[in-house]
């Protein structure tokens, strides 16, 4: 393309977008191969920015995973694949402390022995179990993701780039 610098960057995998669906499979692809990240702004801009409600995550003992499958059923009036809602369910968990570990801080408060994460209950839920970053969880998703994937020689991100079907 005229006036652009010839970037070579040789992928197996293309990610289009970088908000929270695109930063995280770009970030899984590149632990089985390289990845080129296009994104039709920069990186940070994202609708993920503007989402402030949390992630539903069984983590309390008063919460168990058939009440929240059961809650989830209920809520999506058939629409729901029980077999696929009692994997994310399942999966949750170990998800919430990947992204823990890529340094998002969710809220937290004080529970008289220690800190333990602020459970919000939300529409569709019958327990408390929506983690959440104050209200710019979104935001806090973003960077850490955005950092995780920005820091690893797997993934390019190339911005300002328009892919068409």
């Amino acid at each position: 393309m005229a006036g652009r610098p010839s970037q070579e960057f040789k992928a197996e995998v293309v990610v289009v977008g970088s908000g929270i669906a695109g930063l995280s499979f770009a970030w899984k692809a590149a632990q089985h191969a390289r990845v080129l990240l296009l994104t039709k702004k920069n990186a940070a801009e994202s609708n993920t920015n503007y989402a402030q409600g949390g992630i539903a995550c069984v983590t309390s003992s008063e919460d168990s995973d058939e009440f929240h499958i059961r809650d989830t059923m209920e809520a999506g009036a058939g629409l729901c694949q029980e077999k696929v809602v009692r994997q994310v369910v399942k999966d949750g968990p170990a998800r919430v402390a990947e992204l823990v570990e890529l340094g998002v801080k969710f809220t937290e408060r004080q529970n008289g022995v220690g800190q333990e994460p602020d459970l919000g209950k939300e529409a569709g839920h019958s327990k408390r179990r929506v983690l959440h970053a104050g209200d710019i969880t979104g935001r806090e998703l973003e960077k850490a993701l955005l950092a995780a994937v920005r820091s690893s020689p797997q993934i390019q991100i190339r911005e300002d780039i328009v892919a068409i079907d």
